[in-house]
Formats: structure tokens, C-alpha cells, sequence
């Protein structure tokens, strides 16, 4: 059986999947289209591997754009590092 937080999440990514499309590719303006599913799908699948240990989400979007706002700072974090890194 389905839990409330999965459907609510099934519910809002089926419905906002191409704003949050836009969302990811505005916040990293030098990303190609595919990373930006990417991170949208790692986020779903965190999500949803997730949502049964979760409290009711009542905020659904507050929760998965805070989620993908913060695998995007993951992101740059890492991209930052590996260009500081000089290979000889």
C-alpha cells in the first residue's frame, strides 16, 4: 500500500516535473539539459526511497524544492572542487 507522502509526491512531480526542470536549469546556468534532469531525478529517488520515514509532508512543494535547492548546492560544491584541483 501507498503511503500519503508518496502519492503527494507521485501527485506533485507528475504535475510540476517541467518547473522544476526550469527551477534546476536557472540555478545552474552553465549545465547542460540532462544534468538538470539528473538532479531532479536523484532528488525523486531520495524522496521516494524515503518518503515512509518521513512526518506527513504537508508542504510538498516547500519540501521537494528545498530538496533539490540543496542537491544543487551538492553539485556546484562538488563542480567547484574538481576545478580547483590542478592535474600536471
Amino acid at each position: 500500500m501507498e503511503s500519503e507522502n508518496t502519492k503527494k509526491l507521485k501527485e506533485f512531480f507528475g504535475r510540476e516535473y517541467f518547473s522544476l526542470k526550469l527551477y534546476v536549469s536557472t540555478k545552474i546556468s552553465d549545465t547542460a539539459n540532462r544534468d538538470a534532469e539528473d538532479i531532479i531525478q536523484d532528488v525523486a529517488l531520495k524522496l521516494f526511497s524515503g518518503a515512509d520515514r518521513y512526518a506527513p509532508i504537508n508542504n510538498v512543494a516547500g519540501f521537494v524544492y528545498k530538496s533539490i535547492r540543496n542537491r544543487i548546492i551538492d553539485v556546484m560544491r562538488t563542480a567547484k572542487k574538481t576545478d580547483s584541483v590542478d592535474i600536471d
